[in-house]
């Protein structure tokens, strides 16, 4: 009969001293302590068994996520210890931001210092109806595979997150320039239709070591080096 010890699959263990175990994974040798298999077991009987089967799913897609859910739930900071604060922002994948939900969304491009910048992204053609200064975290949750707008949202939905917007993207791209040369960002909150009917919603990336604030399709499939910004309902 095969146990699961929550270790690791495929990994020899070995007793290397009461209350060590050794594992052996890929020619890597890491030892676990008796109380950190006790602490995985408590958590595993802890876990609720009622959950919907979709969001178990979209959980078991998302590791990254659920990582970092677990991580902010069992450390009393909610982050690595030591860091500065945008190193610290990029070790939790969680970005604190104060939005200004009154400034221009012109305002809020030019506060980014962008190399490219899509003409369209204006205040007219994204308006908000927040209003004020709120502190909030935005979160770019990473699906690990190729994406369609609208099952990215449905996913975001069932984790407990919203979509970010424009007004957000935009103080994110400003404090934490170095993100978007990392991997793309979209914010699927804001959404705009062009004149020729099809919907855009805006995104940071970079093309080469330029970065830019880029319109994307919202019916477009994103690969999976993107990211979603999102926020927590």
């Amino acid at each position: 009969m095969y146990v699961f010890s929550g270790l690791q699959w495929g990994g020899k263990i070995q007793t290397r001293k009461k209350g060590t175990a050794m594992t052996i994974k890929h020619g890597t040798i890491s030892y676990v302590t008796g109380s950190y298999i006790e602490f995985q077991a408590a958590v595993l009987r802890a876990l609720p068994r009622d959950i919907d089967s979709n969001v178990a799913h979209g959980w078991t897609q998302n590791g990254e996520s659920l990582a970092r859910v677990l991580r902010k739930a069992l450390t009393p900071d909610n982050m690595p210890a030591g860091l500065p604060a945008e190193a610290s922002a990029k070790a939790s994948n969680t970005y604190p931001l104060s939005v200004d939900y009154g400034r221009s969304v012109e305002d809020g491009v030019k506060a980014g210092r962008y190399d490219l910048a899509n003409s369209d992204i204006t205040s007219r053609n994204f308006p908000t109806k927040r209003k004020g200064t709120a502190e909030i975290a935005v979160e770019p949750i990473h699906f690990n595979r190729c994406i369609s707008t609208d099952e990215a949202l449905r996913e975001l939905d069932m984790m407990g997150y919203r979509p970010a917007e424009l007004q957000e993207l935009l103080a994110f791209g400003e404090k934490y320039p170095e993100v978007q040369r990392e991997f793309t960002v979209v914010a699927s909150g804001s959404v705009w239709q062009n004149r020729y009917g099809n919907r855009d919603v805006p995104g940071l990336g970079r093309f080469g070591s330029r970065r830019y604030l880029e319109l994307f399709w919202f019916g477009y499939d994103f690969d999976e080096i993107c990211r979603f910004a999102a926020v927590r309902k």
